[in-house]
């Protein structure tokens, strides 16, 4: 077992199977050697979070892939990946791929977009899978950690991953022409070594996110981190029209962007919905 690469074929038994416990990639568990190719799988050690989609446990960061262009930069996708981080307890990292796409007259928002998120906290990091362009500092970021990949498809993570691991030969696919969405290339979840210590995982991709799924709707408010410094008449307050917001008197006085709010009112307004269709 200290041999690194080897492959072993795990099999539940004993107690994981008598409680019937699914095991998901990244958790850490109990085995007894077979033979030169089985184990068996006795324990599940105790987790620090699982995160739902894509099914990963133990993370300690979700590298969260968007490009600027092909397909378009989203940050209400962002965002809601963002909040799902959050909720998750797993520290995110935004990566902007596909920085060989900009245009010239593109700088500038883009900056403007990365020098917000990096403001309300978030480490952002520009990346080219195709070019290079900051993949050094995207290896350093990750080494020693249990990394998720996720996003949209057609953002390149697996292009980035390719160039972080040398040899993974990752499958790719080119973005639609007409939609300017990701083709699906990624179909399951696979932990890859970090040649400079610590695991990548390569995941499906998905066009959108199903935050009101996983989060509970009155979790919200606290999960954009920005709005935390600002204090309401309300202990509930949602942040629309209640009296004494303190939230949107920060976006009125330009502490609280009011892209991050936008996108703030409608990931609520997608759980309110999806609560109403739940009763």
């Amino acid at each position: 077992m200290k041999e690194l690469g080897t492959v072993f074929i795990g099999v539940p038994r004993g107690k994981i199977l008598k409680t019937g416990e699914r095991i998901y990639t990244g958790d850490i568990v109990e085995v007894e050697v077979v033979d030169k190719e089985t184990v068996a799988i006795e324990g599940l050690k105790e987790r620090k979070n699982l995160l739902p989609q894509p099914p990963v446990a133990n993370a300690d960061t979700l590298a969260i892939t968007m490009s600027w262009r092909k397909p378009p930069f989203s940050n209400r996708i962002l965002d809601g990946l963002l909040a799902q981080a959050e909720f998750f307890d797993i520290e995110p990292l935004i990566i902007i791929n596909k920085q060989d796409l900009v245009r010239k007259r593109e700088e500038a928002p883009l900056q403007r977009w990365s020098e917000l998120y990096q403001k309300i906290g978030y480490r952002v990091l520009l990346t080219s899978a195709k070019t290079g362009f900051g993949i050094e500092d995207l290896a350093e970021a990750l080494k020693g950690q249990l990394v998720v990949f996720a996003g949209p498809s057609g953002t390149g993570k697996s292009s980035l991953l390719n160039a972080l691991i040398p040899g993974a030969l990752l499958k790719v696919a080119p973005v639609s022409k007409k939609l300017e969405k990701g083709r699906h290339t990624t179909t399951e979840v696979r932990l890859l070594p970090n040649p400079r210590g610590g695991w990548l995982a390569d995941t499906p991709g998905f066009q959108k996110v199903d935050l009101p799924r996983w989060v509970a709707t009155e979790s919200l408010p606290a999960l954009f981190r920005d709005f935390r410094g600002f204090r309401c008449e309300f202990n509930n307050c949602w942040h629309k029209n209640e009296p004494g917001c303190g939230v949107r008197q920060a976006v009125d006085s330009g502490n609280v962007s009011p892209h991050r709010y936008a996108s703030y009112l409608f990931w609520l307004s997608k759980s309110l919905e999806h609560d109403r269709q739940l009763l």
